[in-house]
Formats: structure tokens, sequence, C-alpha cells
């Protein structure tokens, strides 16, 4: 059924490549997994296009959403949720290259897109350009990128003003449970941005994260798991929780000195 749906999007000039990206291209889908499927444009699809091809397969669907990126969410016939993310090829390729070329940090998943090109199944492509795209990015990872990424985030951890430590614990001591989540988010977005960059691993998105670093990462701070299931169980319930937050950035300190020594 998908691949009916790829032929179809395949008539549309615009489209130059589609590629089937997340759980299922890294083979780590379970009962739970949607099917995400990347559509690589140079210029827009027209919505009364695209819903002309998926009223075909889909028994309901929510398109031009924006919660991520631009993208049509969609519940095919069969009972499988189906998530079409439209990207505009020439701009997504742009932005892997500043980070893996000029080595530029975001304030999350730095290296996200570039882990999706190298893992997506592509299902079409136009002129061969995403197998080139993948074979031009298929390089080791650069030295100031894993060192720009630990500084950018260890400023907004700790160094900066105001940091994430700091703003964690004010959050706490007030009792903001919705600052707290907030916070928190924001630490462990820049925390793990570090971790995959001290295994010269890419970033694989927001998903099942502790996992993959036990299964993927030999470097990683004392207590790893531990303390994360400690400061998520913790945090609305007990001030004192941000003492693991400071005992987080402290192991994690330890591995950035020895491993950058």
């Amino acid at each position: 059924m998908v691949q009916d749906i790829f032929n179809e999007y395949a008539r549309f000039p615009q489209v130059h490549g589609m590629a089937i990206g997340g759980s299922r291209a890294v083979k780590r889908n379970d009962g739970f997994s949607n099917y995400d499927v990347y559509v690589y444009c140079t210029k827009p699809v027209a919505a009364e296009q695209r819903r002309g091809v998926l009223e075909k397969y889909c028994g309901s669907m929510a398109l031009d959403s924006h919660n991520r990126e631009h993208e049509d969410v969609c519940m095919m016939d069969d009972g499988t949720e189906l998530h079409i993310i439209y990207r505009n090829l020439n701009e997504f390729l742009a932005g892997i290259d500043r980070v893996v070329t000029r080595h530029e940090v975001l304030d999350r998943c730095t290296t996200g897109m570039w882990h999706n090109l190298l893992t997506g199944r592509i299902a079409y492509d136009k002129g061969g350009l995403l197998a080139a795209a993948k074979e031009k990015y298929r390089v080791p990872y650069p030295q100031d990128l894993k060192n720009n990424i630990i500084s950018h985030h260890m400023n907004l951890i700790k160094y900066g003003l105001p940091s994430f430590m700091e703003q964690i614990g004010k959050a706490m001591k007030r009792g903001d449970l919705v600052h707290i989540n907030q916070s928190v988010n924001r630490f462990l977005d820049s925390y793990f941005d570090i971790i995959f960059a001290l295994n010269e691993k890419q970033h694989p998105g927001e998903k099942r994260l502790v996992q993959i670093s036990l299964e993927e990462c030999s470097i990683l701070p004392a207590r790893f798991e531990l303390n994360i299931r400690l400061l998520l169980n913790s945090m609305f319930k007990d001030p004192a929780a941000v003492s693991v937050v400071d005992v987080m950035v402290s192991e994690l300190e330890k591995v950035i000195g020895e491993t950058l020594a």
C-alpha cells in the first residue's frame, strides 16, 4: 500500500526523492511504530493533489500538520499510521552541509538530519540525488563539530547565563510544574546532543534515547540510566531532585575531560 503511494507521488514533477525513515529504516519498529516517509521536493505539492492520492489508501487524514515539520498524518486502510514529511531538498542538504562541513551546532539534535539522510531507505530517487548525498556525507565524524557541540551545550547546561541547571533549580524550588518540565526537557536535549557527539554518533532523533545510548555508545557518564530515571521519577515531587542534575552534569564533565584529554 505504501509502495502504491510512492508510485503516485513519483508522478509529481516537483518530487525528486522519497525515503523511509524512523524506526522502520533502522529496524527498531515495534507494534507502536508509525510509518515515516520523507518526500523531498523542489517546490510544494498542493494539498489537493496530495489528498487525491491519499484518500485512495487512507480512511482518515490530517493534512498540513506542522507539529514537527510539514507533514500529512494519515491512517491507512490496514490500520497503519502513516506520517508523510515534506522537505525542500535543497534546504535539507544545505542544512546538513552547515553541520557536517561548517560544523554549526543546533540547540537540539544537531546531527539528526545527517542521521536521517544516512539511515533512510531510499524508495525513489530522481537523478540519484539522494544516493549522491548519502555518499558525500558518509564521512568520519568531524572533530571540530564534536568540540563545538560539547562547548555549545555545556554552556547552555552550566556555564552560560541563565544555565539550565539554574533554571531547573528555581523551578523545583517554586514547585512550578510546567517550568520544571520545560527546563528538564531542554537540559536533556543538550545532554543527549553531547552524549552522541562524545561517541561520534549521529543523533538518532527523539525516541528511545536511553536504549540507543546503552546499545551504541561506549562513552557514558557513571550511573547514566539510573540518574536519568531518578531525575524523571522525582522531578515533580521533590525539590532536592535538582541534586540529581548536579550529579549528571558532574559525571558528564568527567567523561568529557577523559575523552578530550
